[in-house]
């Protein structure tokens, strides 16, 4: 009878301190999860599938763009819808370059190719955008930022919805 109550206590002792193993197991394990290490690569891991995801819907959106660009019509200068050909970039630019400087550096000289949007020369700033424009055009023989047509816009910009170009 002795016996059998020594050998109760040693199998308690034998379970509580295998209970106590297995909790400090558990507790070096979340550790161990928690470390820098384990959260960077899980981290990297996250964000490699992230940026493959990303990078999917961006090629899927690329090929709606282009597919509502070829329906859409009209003339692109910047990120406006302009009524202007490019014949009339370089008339105005002729035009306006054979003014006189002081006539060109006016606070009331603006423009707005056919855009919603009005680019000013300012006196004032001393800042003449037109100036700049008109050059370009004459120096380089085409007009930077104009597109023929939507199409055109949407090669040079795939990542642009066609949409959100201001009329």
């Amino acid at each position: 009878m002795e016996k059998i109550k020594q050998n109760k206590i040693w199998i308690t002792i034998v379970v509580i301190g295998i209970i106590v193993i297995g909790i400090l197991l558990a507790m070096l394990h979340q550790q161990k999860q928690n470390s820098p290490e384990a959260q960077s690569s899980s981290y990297v891991s996250s964000a490699k599938a992230s940026s493959s995801s990303t990078s999917v819907q961006d090629k899927n959106n690329e090929k709606a763009y282009a597919k509502k660009a070829a329906k859409m019509s009209g003339h692109v200068y910047g990120s406006y819808f302009t009524t202007w050909t490019e014949q009339d970039f370089i008339n105005w630019a002729n035009e306006y370059l054979s003014k006189t400087e002081s006539e060109r550096h006016q606070d009331s000289v603006k423009e707005s190719f056919g855009t919603s949007d009005t680019i000013e020369n300012s006196r004032t700033t001393v800042d003449y955008p037109l100036d700049d424009i008109a050059n370009q055009i004459k120096n380089d023989g085409y007009v930077a930022d104009y597109y023929k047509t939507v199409k055109d816009f949407n090669k040079k910009n795939p990542g642009v919805n066609p949409d959100d170009i201001k009329k």
